[in-house]
């Protein structure tokens, strides 16, 4: 029996698996870019000079990135050693550690925010104003919907894993 998908289902699927096409194309061929994680790590450094902090600590990028601190600090040594971003421990409190974006790491970003912003203007130029408003409420729904999911998930996989678990 064949399955009967909604179109925006349909349209949703398409849009996803474009996104990682595009993503492991511009990998495959670009001396620049770092993995998808990556990329979104450097992303979130960057934002925090808008917040005036300038830096992350480690553990913030971990919680982003919804990644364990181990798996963070192998991410933070690639980007480390492709130049993108140093470390620094907190002169306030020691045990912590700074991230901090370099210049080619900044120059970098700046250069994959500015490609997918001519992205979205080529995306919005035939919307009006108010239909453009009414795309932008349809993806932060889609956002919120999604991190309900992963928090479904999430506490699914718990429950499961926690089943199967010896009784002390």
């Amino acid at each position: 029996m064949a399955i009967v998908r909604h179109p925006y289902n349909t349209v949703l699927v398409r849009a996803y698996h474009n996104a990682l096409l595009m993503e492991e194309t511009k990998r495959k061929y670009s001396r620049t870019t770092t993995s998808f994680r990556g990329r979104n790590a450097m992303e979130y450094i960057y934002e925090a000079a808008d917040e005036g902090k300038g830096c992350r600590t480690q553990g913030q990028i971990a919680d982003y990135l919804k990644i364990s601190r181990p798996s963070c600090t192998t991410l933070l040594d690639k980007l480390e050693q492709l130049g993108y971003v140093e470390r620094k421990k907190d002169p306030l409190d020691e045990r912590s550690i700074n991230v901090y974006l370099t210049r080619k790491g900044r120059l970098v970003t700046v250069f994959q925010s500015t490609h997918r912003n001519d992205m979205i203007d080529a995306i919005l130029e035939e919307f009006t104003p108010e239909e453009q408003r009414t795309i932008l409420r349809g993806f932060e729904r889609m956002n919120e919907v999604f991190e309900q999911c992963i928090v479904v998930l999430e506490e699914n996989g718990r429950r499961k894993a926690t089943k199967g678990a010896p009784k002390k």
